[in-house]
């Protein structure tokens, strides 16, 4: 497995071949399942090991990481960044206006929705 690059400003990515449009309502983390699905990933966590992204901060919601996973994807980094979940620190975590702590936020099953096509 590759090593992971840090999320530093400054560092970044060009976007995946085989990408995803950004939903207005999907947060980093659900984006970067649904590029993992997309590419054919066995999980969240191969996909980043396979091309060297870190995960750790996407979770957190990082600004640098919010960006880099939005040039990966190609969209843009302040409509992905208003949908993250941001890590505030000793428990505590802010969506959108709201304020979760780690005992009301379960992030343990990842779920991807298709698109029906039209015919």
């Amino acid at each position: 497995m590759a090593k992971s690059l840090p999320a530093l400003p400054g560092t970044s990515f060009t976007p995946l071949p085989l990408t995803v449009p950004h939903a207005a309502f999907e947060s980093a983390s659900s984006l970067l399942s649904h590029l993992a699905a997309r590419n054919r990933a066995g999980s969240v966590q191969q996909f980043c090991g396979d091309i060297a992204f870190p995960i750790d901060p996407r979770f957190r919601g990082e600004p640098a990481a919010i960006v880099h996973l939005a040039q990966l994807a190609g969209c843009d980094p302040a409509a992905l960044g208003k949908v993250s979940i941001r890590h505030l620190g000793r428990n505590r975590f802010r969506l959108r206006d709201e304020i979760a702590t780690t005992n009301s936020l379960h992030r343990s099953r990842v779920r991807v929705y298709r698109r029906r096509r039209r015919r």
